[in-house]
């Protein structure tokens, strides 16, 4: 299976490349940028993410760190928002009210690719990989399964309403239900 998929994305990358090429021929430009693109382009729409193959480097303590990460910049990106509203409201020059709104503004784009950030992971690499549906009817198993969606799903609702909010009260909620799910995913020995 590896294999094949190895060789899928090759050939993914070499018709691309080709493909890239013969777009720019026909531009008339010779552009390496635009073949590698292609190429890039090919490859994503072929292979699978890296977390995906069964390799095993992965280390679920460290996924669980990356998300106590993006709660802990969502909570400083909520208290910069706050002091430089504050900024804002205190008037000032018109110079300084419009640079603390462009960094309001930068501050609350920040947050959001980290809200992304921890519903990717929770989505794409807890709940697809790490939890794992029962395969017999055992009640604690399945009992178990039920917890571990309830859990990660409060994550992914925590950070959306992180996203959402300014308040420090949701960056806590998040950190809350992160550390729900933490405990399954101890550090390595």
């Amino acid at each position: 299976m590896q294999r094949s998929m190895l060789i899928a994305v090759l050939v993914a990358a070499v018709v691309g490349g080709m493909v890239g090429v013969n777009l720019d021929r026909s531009s008339g430009a010779s552009s390496l940028v635009a073949v590698m693109e292609q190429a890039r382009a090919a490859v994503a729409t072929n292979a699978t993410m890296h977390c995906e193959i069964p390799c095993g480097i992965f280390d679920d303590h460290a996924e669980i760190e990356r998300l106590r990460l993006d709660a802990q910049t969502i909570r400083k990106a909520n208290a910069q928002i706050q002091q430089l509203m504050l900024d804002i409201m205190q008037g000032g020059d018109p110079q300084s009210a419009a640079q603390a709104a462009n960094n309001a503004m930068r501050w609350v784009m920040v947050k959001e690719e980290h809200a992304r950030k921890i519903q990717h992971t929770v989505a794409w690499y807890f709940v697809a990989q790490r939890v794992k549906a029962p395969t017999d009817d055992d009640p604690a198993a399945i009992e178990r399964y039920h917890q571990q969606l309830v859990a990660f799903h409060d994550v992914t609702v925590a950070a959306m309403k992180a996203a959402q909010n300014s308040d420090a009260a949701t960056a806590d909620r998040l950190f809350a239900a992160i550390d729900v799910v933490a405990p399954w995913y101890p550090a390595k020995p």
